[in-house]
């Protein structure tokens, strides 16, 4: 019988190549059962091939990767049965089936080609019981759910496999603050009942809260583990990019324009009698919870959803609004929260991502002209430090934070007067994030009117000159860089 002290999990010297990529080298790690190992790094430092190591998706080239004591398998079912479960950003449940039949997929209790629905529903409830989801009746559809609740549900599917490992990636990436407190609890309650946790996120204050340790990969290689006691912010991004990083969000002043953007009257769906309007240079931050508006006024604004009054006016001429043409035409770029889904084609290269929609700059009469579009790519590749040994490999293959830099990099191409930025930064490192602002601001700095939200309440105000406070769809205040504070916004996004 094995000790407590006995890790759940072992990898020793774990490599793994990649054709011109070498992913992991000689990485060691163990976790333990009532300890939370945080793993923290830049995009591309090698975490997700670690995951993927340890799920049983990928072969490492050389190392051992021990569950339990035993060689982890090579088939990722065989390593769920053996007690590890990964709990990935991107939710895997299926909206329309029940929250029994989501928890029990695969494992429905059955004989004789019957469903025994009764120990299916005791067995849903003990799972949905320890994520603080007992009140739920499990035959309710997944759809039905809040995101912080679907996000609880993929931790009690995990649970009711018996999971004695549970790794998090990044799975805050898309909640509001207010739901990843609930989460951090559930975390530390599953800690207390003995399971062992290896956490991955690029929310740094998250490690400080959970974490008992935090080990630090960078360019593939663990650099460094300590008791997270013994670590600071500064401490740990130095370790993460072997540089200092002076602020993540790199603010700083610029002379503001007359305005290129006013906003009045409008009402569109979510969006009651929105009153907006941003400078020329000036970056403009939008707050509120789930459910404010913000990324809905965005959207009326770009004319992706078709307000039923109101105008949008840029350089003083009248757009004509619910049409996505008639907004690009007059300038006004949106940058959605969704890069995977909305923002880029991952199955086609970077060369075709950062074209599409700007084929004015590189054709002529119907006809591209590629050597033009190549001279163009490898400039918006070199202008926002997208690392990329081909232009013509596929967009997917990047990180988060370099895909990110791929979609700012069409938008740029057109000179936007007014760029809409919806949550820039999602599951981005802290690096990246500093690289991506400086671009902002430097499109700021060109004339372009910014407007900004993002679930990270601190990350709008560093970046702000100006902030719109939101709640239930109306704008309920409006506060300069210089009135800031954190604690007031939110009153009044909570409370109006």
């Amino acid at each position: 019988m094995k000790s407590m002290a006995d890790p759940l999990v072992k990898l020793a010297g774990v490599s793994k190549h990649y054709p011109g990529v070498r992913a992991l080298t000689d990485v060691s790690l163990q976790i333990f059962p009532g300890r939370v190992l945080a793993l923290a790094g830049e995009n591309g430092a090698g975490k997700s091939t670690l995951i993927k190591s340890l799920a049983g998706a990928v072969r490492p080239d050389e190392g051992t990767v021990e569950v339990g004591g035993n060689p982890v398998p090579a088939d990722p079912g065989e390593v769920i049965k053996a007690g590890v479960s990964v709990i990935y950003q991107e939710l895997t449940d299926v909206p329309d089936m029940s929250i029994a039949d989501n928890l029990l997929l695969g494992a429905f209790p059955s004989s004789a080609g019957f469903t025994r629905r009764r120990e299916a529903e005791k067995l849903s409830r003990a799972s949905l019981a320890r994520v603080g989801l007992a009140h739920i009746d499990p035959w309710r559809p997944v759809s039905s759910l809040t995101l912080s609740e679907r996000q609880l549900l993929e931790i009690a599917r995990c649970l009711a496999r018996d999971a004695k490992v549970l790794v998090f990636d990044e799975p805050t990436s898309s909640l509001p603050e207010s739901e990843v407190e609930i989460l951090m609890a559930v975390i530390k309650g599953l800690k207390a009942d003995g399971l062992g946790i290896l956490y991955v996120s690029h929310h740094l204050d998250e490690f400080f809260e959970i974490a008992d340790d935090i080990l630090v990969l960078r360019d593939g290689r663990a650099v460094e583990q300590r008791p997270t006691a013994e670590w600071d912010e500064q401490q740990l991004v130095r370790a993460m990019l072997a540089r200092d990083l002076g602020r993540a969000y790199p603010f700083r002043e610029r002379r503001l324009g007359d305005d290129v953007l006013n906003v009045e009257g409008l009402n569109a769906p979510r969006v009651k009698d929105a009153r907006v309007h941003v400078r020329g240079g000036e970056v403009v931050g939008l707050i509120g919870l789930a459910g404010a508006g913000r990324t809905e006024l965005m959207r009326a604004i770009a004319g992706i959803d078709r307000p039923e009054s109101g105008g949008v006016k840029i350089d003083g001429a009248e757009v004509k609004t619910g049409s996505i043409a008639a907004a690009r035409g007059a300038g006004i770029a949106y940058v959605t929260e969704d890069r995977k889904q909305s923002g880029l084609v991952l199955e086609s290269s970077v060369r075709d991502n950062m074209a599409f929609g700007n084929y004015g700059l590189f054709s002529k009469l119907g006809w591209v002209r590629k050597t033009k579009l190549a001279r163009l790519c490898k400039k918006w590749v070199a202008d926002f430090e997208v690392k990329t040994a081909d232009t013509n490999g596929a967009v997917g293959r990047l990180s988060g934070g370099n895909q990110q830099k791929v979609v700012l990099a069409r938008y740029a191409a057109t000179e936007p007067r007014v760029i809409l930025l919806d949550d820039p930064t999602r599951g981005v490192d802290v690096g990246s994030k500093a690289a991506i602002y400086e671009k902002v601001f430097e499109l700021a700095e060109g004339g372009a009117g910014v407007i900004i939200t993002s679930s990270d309440t601190d990350e709008v105000l560093a970046v702000s000159d100006r902030a719109y406070v939101l709640r239930a769809g109306r704008i309920v205040g409006e506060v300069d860089r210089a009135a800031f504070d954190r604690e007031t916004a939110l009153h009044l996004a909570s409370l109006g």
